[in-house]
């Protein structure tokens, strides 16, 4: 009678234990197999005239079983991993990734490029004046870009037919030299990208 009543309690205990907190499929399985245990050893007691006997074995043999299978059923479904985060919270799954990838941060994406913006390059190893829409009869009143050899500069030109004029100079003993003269019309294409100038030593004659 002792060994039933101490059965009674530890099933009491473990019920006011999933009340408090929700129980795992072993601990589920353990309980179960406990309460059939000893329901079916009490009925196999009784016969003998040992219920008790009887259903605190059964109950011992029925935890024991339950506990076993319900940890194989948490392996095969992986439950003994960290839980999932409950619906509605505001903490990430910590599996040690970030739940956004971006971080919050938006996707950059590529802004529109004027096609105004350019830059003339020289690619010669000469010194370049360049003058652009400006009277070459008359340029006392322009100041020309200059360029040293190998040097780009930053240049806006607006939509539209430019008159792009380079002069090169070759410093020798005796001062600076003409090489030879640039004078084309270029065009800004409102469709592109921005415009590049390259001068190289055959575009001067």
């Amino acid at each position: 009678m002792q060994k039933l009543t101490t059965l009674i309690v530890g099933l009491a205990m473990l019920t006011a234990c999933a009340s408090q907190r929700p129980l795992s499929t072993s601990e589920q399985a353990a309980l179960t197999g406990a309460a059939l245990g000893a329901g079916t050893g009490a009925l196999i007691g009784n016969a003998s005239g040992k219920g008790g006997s009887g259903a605190a074995i059964g109950a011992g043999l029925g935890l024991l079983t339950g506990a076993l299978i319900g940890s194989a059923i948490e392996n095969e479904r992986g439950e003994r991993g960290t839980p999932p985060p409950a619906a509605g919270s505001s903490h990430p799954p910590p599996t040690g990734e970030p739940a956004d990838p971006q971080g919050g941060v938006p996707t950059p994406t590529t802004g529109t490029i004027d096609p105004t913006e350019g830059k003339f390059v020289n690619g010669t190893r000469w010194r370049l004046e360049v003058l652009v829409d400006a009277d070459p009869q008359a340029p006392q009143g322009t100041s020309p870009i200059v360029l040293l050899p190998q040097e780009s500069r930053e240049h806006n030109l607006d939509l539209g037919p430019h008159r792009v004029i380079a002069t090169a100079f070759v410093e020798t003993q005796f001062g600076a030299r003409t090489v030879g003269r640039y004078d084309r019309t270029v065009q800004v294409d409102p469709r592109g990208s921005g415009w590049a100038l390259h001068f190289g030593e055959t575009s001067f004659r």
